[in-house]
């Protein structure tokens, strides 16, 4: 059901919201595929709520969550969170299905 949900997040530029590793995150979805172990596996701008590694560096930070371990999964109501493409960790995708850049410049 999460995979869905963070499908039609990228494709609405729609930050959500829901539970990882037992921490409320606050997230916009960018890449949603495979990740180096072969799981589903969504790369994302975290710019709000918990992490094991403490508190979040301010602005944000690129996550990538496994699908599977992503809980309560909704809308959050808040703008979508580019963030800093520069930074943004594409690498550790191994297989892409949707990917909100590219989407991006095939709507332009």
């Amino acid at each position: 059901m999460s995979y869905e949900i963070l499908k039609q997040a990228i494709e609405a530029r729609q930050s959500l919201t829901g539970i990882y590793d037992d921490y409320v995150r606050f997230f916009s979805p960018h890449t949603l595929g495979r990740g180096a172990t072969g799981e589903p596996s969504v790369l994302c701008f975290q710019y709000g709520g918990g992490q094991p590694s403490g508190r979040l560096p301010p602005g944000g930070a690129w996550c990538v969550f496994a699908v599977s371990r992503l809980h309560a999964v909704e809308p959050s109501g808040d703008p979508w969170s580019a963030g800093p493409p520069e930074s943004k960790p594409s690498a550790l995708m191994a297989e892409i299905d949707l990917d909100s850049s590219v989407d991006e410049r095939m709507r332009a």
